[in-house]
């Protein structure tokens, strides 16, 4: 069931979206809440908020986050995030890149080119040199210290997982 985000929740979001500097952005945006086992937060037209809030389809827009005691961001979410902010991203290599979509971690060496905002153990966006997010990871140390060798940035989600996920369909 979709509904509209309570204060509380809309509150939460918002710290979220300034620390990656994109309030602006998200203040006019149409975000609804899916209840399930997790709350998910989807981004959606004004025609697809409409019909999420009267028929209940079982998807409608763009799943961004995913609401437990901290926000999730999903990979639609990072894809969204590349593209409009500048905060808390990674950019690796052709080869790099390629790994990650096999779900290996970045190595140091890998870095092309990095933000300086972001500290150990904190979320950041893998990017490739045409700036699209191909994944999401968990730094393992401070933005002054990531070109370190060995592994610098622990791949949490990537946009391989599609591809690698074996799906059986019946036909």
């Amino acid at each position: 069931m979709y509904r509209q985000l309570t204060r509380e929740e809309r509150t939460i979001l918002n710290r979220f979206f300034d620390k990656w500097g994109l309030f602006d952005y998200f203040k006019e945006k149409n975000l609804l809440v899916r209840e399930g086992k997790v709350r998910e937060i989807f981004m959606m037209t004004d025609d697809a908020k409409d019909l999420a809030l009267k028929k209940d389809p079982y998807l409608a827009g763009t799943k961004l986050y995913e609401l437990r005691k901290h926000v999730s961001l999903a990979l639609e979410g990072a894809h969204i995030f590349a593209e409009n902010t500048s905060k808390k991203k990674i950019v690796v290599t052709d080869q790099a890149e390629a790994l990650v979509l096999y779900g290996r971690d970045v190595f140091g060496q890998s870095i092309i080119e990095h933000t300086n905002d972001f500290e150990e153990n904190e979320i950041v966006l893998i990017t490739n040199s045409y700036g699209d997010a191909i994944g999401i990871g968990r730094t393992r140390y401070h933005s002054d210290r990531i070109q370190r060798q060995g592994v610098t940035v622990t791949n949490i989600a990537d946009r391989g997982w599609y591809l690698r996920k074996e799906t059986n369909f019946e036909m």
